[in-house]
């Protein structure tokens, strides 16, 4: 039997898949078919009648989106009776709808407006007062509803309720006093909430940042990609009169299906020169002060060949990159080896140890059709969202085995199994449940619901956080034990990055143990690693530091290391956009341009090379970080690249060798041996958990997103708070070997027993100040200070 159907359409034959809806059939054959609710990635519901067509053997009229193409169908769009029809429902949305075309953010761009020029009646036959609404809901934390506006297309709810599987979103009331509202009658709480605004056909949801800023026909659209988090999601910049007023989705099908995350739809601000360093500044006493261009690149050029003359090259140490495009990372690492002569270059700012796994490469279109899920100790909601929705849909829709596996556990809405384990327990269970898979006898406790959904598994798809090496070894363990049951069997791993560009970074050479293209550095030629680059700095041996696009006061998991290298440390040079705690340290500090003034390329976590253009000046005196790497190099007398077009093509034969299919390749596992984890001796643990909205960066430094950064604050387990006679609310002290910090207590069920657990990056909790390079550290609570509890 055929797939295809042939069906006509005002007289028009086309074929089309069958099972088709008339809306895109009909879209195929070069006919327009209005629409208010229906959306081709919702499901059609047909409340709008909008769509209305004649269908040859149907008594009535019926609704394009819902009625499936079929063969020999004769469909007609476009008849006086059709018209008619249009007509009212144009008449009737418009009874109350008010005039506020004018001021609406929507106009131009409005289906309500195009579709009313096309159907609508000159004049209203409404003879009494038109009903009134609200006209500025306070949603959400990014959302302003206009109740008046509003039609009820229900576009909204149904994006809640089948993309991000949340249930927030609600029509309340009855008939004509319809309202769209929250289930609860709070805020509207999502990561994915900007979404309904561009869903939205009219303009009842609107953005708070882009509220009256401006009109479609006003803006300068760039294509690019989103660097908030290594998702890569493609974005269309509007700049409106030369300032970012907007960020909207450009679909890719296989990266982001159309959807972005919040914060990478709002955080754009900071790209705007309010908040960002637009020009060089050097210490001067206990200040920082603005100087030329000149004097800071012959001021670095000149420090580092003294420490080179006076200690080595191997006294400079390279950290930063994962902010960088691939072009900008090569000439990093190129520029410390090359130029500078040292071998201490890296990109790991943070916990994470691996952006990448050779053996185990994945995509993100294999969440889609895997029918096992293992999230192993990560959030991925707060460090992939976008790909989030495609673990959701696999759960809800085709049933696929969700688990989540280790201390960080997320709250899923949809079907999932949780498998608790502490830090130093998660390696153990998964050597445990890989011996009992081969067949092998053991007690497997928690990790029970582990084997037997691998005993039925076909595809397995890991997210893993790339953290913890001994975690990994034994994933590389369970996941060979699964394969080896025999059978059509495949296993797929993706390592979301902690910044957008790790995996590229990675590739392009800035990790002391690879050169570019993941050629690895002799054992006894390998350089320092950004914790031992510290160390050293921080003891004296290392003379300089160049930390480009990274803030490690704030994301190095030891804080009190972290301070005393960067204030020792006797030449510190800070690149970025802000004045972050690191670049307050710094003896210059140089102005980087944000991701829209930049031309090249970023790797996503799935290894996909995409290419971005400048999209805006950098603005001030600030410079692209290439172009800053490239001075600094003309500097010190030498030239970093043979010229811009060579270097172009140096660029596409090295990605070409890693990417021929368009995909970089996964990094070989590292050499190291990790260390095993030390067990907590029945301590409770303490544990750093990522936060979207977190970081010492964009979201920091972005005047709209300061609403939304993450609270410091403690998160209980219930039943360890009501072990140690804590409530919400309650202000305790946690005390670790590296130091102390009082917060206020949440309690969740969310949090996995035995640990406590604080958010990364928030402003008023600095949670690396209590860690000593250890991704967690064992705790002592006290409450109020005074009173000890634990």
């Amino acid at each position: 039997m055929s797939d295809m159907v042939t069906l006509t359409i005002d007289g028009r034959q086309v074929q089309v898949p069958k099972g088709m809806g008339l809306v895109e059939a009909a879209a195929l054959a070069g006919v327009e078919i209005p629409v208010f609710c229906h959306h081709p990635k919702l499901e059609p519901v047909g409340v709008c009648r909008m769509c209305l067509v004649e269908v040859e053997g149907q008594r009535k009229p019926v609704p394009a989106c819902t009625t499936k193409a079929a063969e020999g169908m004769v469909v007609k769009t476009d008849t006086p009776l059709i018209r008619h029809l249009r007509q009212g429902v144009i008449e009737f949305l418009l009874l109350n709808h008010p005039l506020d075309c004018p001021v609406c953010d929507k106009g131009g761009e409005c289906p309500l407006q195009d579709n009313t020029f096309k159907y609508g009646l000159p004049t209203s036959r409404l003879t009494v007062p038109k009903m009134r609404k609200r006209k500025a809901v306070d949603l959400g934390n990014f959302i302003i509803l206009d109740e008046e506006r509003c039609i009820l297309c229900r576009r909204c709810v149904r994006f809640d309720k089948e993309i991000a599987l949340e249930g927030n979103l609600v029509v309340v009331e009855r008939a004509h006093e319809n309202l769209i509202s929250t289930a609860t009658g709070e805020a509207y709480d999502s990561y994915f909430s900007g979404n309904t605004i561009e869903l939205c056909p009219v303009g009842a949801l609107t953005s708070k940042n882009y509220r009256f800023k401006g009109r479609p026909w006003d803006m300068s659209p760039a294509p690019s990609i989103c660097t908030a988090c290594p998702v890569g999601c493609n974005v269309r910049l509007d700049f409106r009169f030369g300032e970012l007023a907007r960020v909207v989705s450009r679909e890719h099908p296989d990266v982001d299906g159309g959807w972005l995350c919040d914060r990478g739809r709002f955080n754009y601000k900071y790209v705007n020169e309010e908040n960002r360093i637009t020009q060089p500044l050097m210490r001067r006493g206990d200040q920082l002060v603005p100087v030329s261009w000149t004097e800071a690149l012959m001021e670095i050029a000149n420090r580092f060949r003294t420490i080179t003359r006076d200690h080595g090259a191997g006294a400079i140490g390279f950290i930063g990159g994962g902010r960088l495009t691939n072009e900008e990372a090569y000439l990093f690492q190129k520029l410390a080896r090359d130029v500078v002569g040292t071998p201490h270059v890296d990109h790991r700012v943070g916990r994470q140890q691996v952006a990448s796994w050779d053996k185990y490469g994945g995509r993100l279109v294999d969440l889609d059709d895997a029918d096992v899920i293992l999230v192993v100790d990560v959030l991925p909601a707060e460090r992939m969202p976008v790909a989030d929705l495609r673990i959701r849909r696999a759960a809800q829709r085709r049933g696929a085995a969700l688990l989540t596996i280790g201390a960080r556990q997320q709250e899923y809405l949809v079907p999932h199994t949780r498998v608790p384990l502490l830090p130093a327990e998660t390696a153990a269970a998964l050597r445990q449940a890989a011996a009992v898979l081969a067949g092998g006898d053991g007690k497997l406790g928690a990790a029970a619901p582990l084997v037997e959904a691998l005993r039925q598994g076909r595809k397995v798809v890991v997210v893993w956080g790339g953290e913890d090496l001994a975690v990994g070894q034994a994933l590389a363990e369970l996941l060979q034990a699964f394969v080896a049951q025999g059978g059509e069997r495949s296993v797929r791993v993706l390592i979301p990055g902690e910044q957008a560009n790790s995996r590229g970074a990675e590739a392009m050479g800035v990790r002391p143990d690879l050169l570019p293209g993941h050629r690895p550095v002799a054992q006894d030629q390998a350089g320092m690693d950004t914790g031992r680059m510290l160390q050293a700095a921080a003891a004296g041996t290392l003379q300089a530091l160049y930390i480009v696009g990274a803030n490690v006061a704030e994301t190095y998991p030891h804080g009190v290391l972290v301070n005393k290298a960067l204030s020792q440390v006797p030449f510190l040079v800070v690149q970025d956009m802000f004045l972050t705690e690191t670049a307050r340290f710094a003896d210059v500090v140089l102005p980087a341009a944000p991701f829209a003034a930049k031309r090249g390329t970023y790797t996503n976590m799935e290894g996909r090379v995409q290419e971005v253009d400048p999209a805006m000046p950098p603005g001030g005196e600030s410079r692209t970080d290439g172009d800053i790497f490239l001075a600094i190099a003309e500097a010190m007398g030498k030239k970093l690249i043979p010229s811009r077009r060579e270097f172009r093509q140096e660029m596409e034969r090295l990605l070409g060798e890693l990417a021929a299919d368009g995909f970089l390749a996964g990094a070989p596992w590292p050499a190291e041996a990790p260390a095993p984890a030390a067990a907590a001796d029945g301590g409770l643990v303490l544990l750093a958990v990522d936060r979207l909205y977190g970081g010492g960066g964009t979201a920091r430094f972005d005047p709209g997103f300061r609403s939304v950064q993450p609270k410091a604050e403690a998160l209980f387990h219930p039943a360890d708070a009501a072990a140690l006679g804590l409530n919400a609310g309650d202000t305790v002290t946690l005390q670790t070997a590296g130091g102390a910090l009082s917060l206020p207590v949440r309690i969740s069920a969310a949090v996995v027993p035995g640990t406590v657990q604080v958010p990364w990056g928030a402003p008023d909790g600095a949670v690396n100040s209590l860690l000593e390079g250890a991704l967690w550290a064992k705790v002592h609570v006290r409450k109020r200070v005074l009173e000890e509890v634990g």
